[in-house]
């Protein structure tokens, strides 16, 4: 069976039937196709997360969260900066418990566990650094833009 390739919502048995075809469908088959399109235009926006650690929202500011290569969380710079000023968690991840990476290798493999397994907000965080050329990573847009755009496809935010 074909499908319509933009409304996806008429069948055809094969693709003779759908050149023959085509045209009767073509108007409901455009009036659908715009429809679709205002249904994911005016959709609401997903809930922000909320940080693991003290349950708030998360700010909508990247600059004031952190995503930890550990655990694969993001944490509320709020909740890092308690966990600093605790007696001896300055170099603990807030979360699960675990030091910073003694190197930026040993950080790459954290966020790479963190990529295989499908994670956006892993995705987001590696086009950060590609962005910005961090961590012994080479600057590159292209790649960072690239990354962004399969972090927004997993629902990073």
């Amino acid at each position: 069976m074909n499908t319509c390739n933009k409304c996806k919502e008429v069948k055809y048995c094969n693709a003779a039937c759908k050149k023959k075809h085509r045209h009767k469908h073509k108007k409901a088959c455009e009036k659908r196709v715009a429809e679709l399109y205002d249904e994911q235009l005016f959709k609401d926006p997903p809930r922000r997360e909320e940080c693991p650690i003290c349950f708030l929202l998360l700010p909508l500011d990247n600059n004031s969260q952190t995503f930890k290569s550990c655990c694969g969380k993001v944490i509320c710079n709020g909740c890092i900066h308690a966990m600093d000023l605790s007696e001896g968690g300055g170099d603990l991840c807030p979360f699960c418990r675990l030091t910073w990476p003694s190197s930026p290798e040993e950080g790459s493999k954290r966020i790479k566990k963190h990529i295989d397994a499908g994670s956006g907000d892993a995705y987001y965080f590696l086009g950060c650094q590609y962005a910005l050329g961090i961590h012994d990573i080479p600057q590159d847009i292209i790649k960072a833009t690239e990354l962004w755009l399969k972090a927004g496809e997993l629902g990073a935010l």
